[in-house]
């Protein structure tokens, strides 16, 4: 079993996934750590998140510019 990433908070899951919709989504994987805790996009859990190679969904124009920068790459 993989090591869990500690968090001091996080969306509950199933609300999120009830509540939430994202126009033309796009799976993508973190690339450049750095890059995207510097956009202002993610914060400490997020970098957390990424380090341990979550994937994420963003809206579609915003992906294909993180993606564009070398930041993202679609998964």
């Amino acid at each position: 079993m993989e090591e869990k990433v500690k968090l001091k908070f996080m969306v509950d899951p199933k609300w999120l996934a009830e509540k939430c919709e994202i126009d033309n989504p796009v799976r993508v994987i973190v690339t450049d750590p750095e890059a995207i805790f510097l956009t202002g996009i993610l914060g400490e859990s997020g970098r957390k998140m990424v380090e341990a190679g979550f994937p994420f969904i963003f809206e579609g124009e915003l992906a294909e510019r993180l993606i564009s920068k070398g930041i993202c790459k679609r998964c």
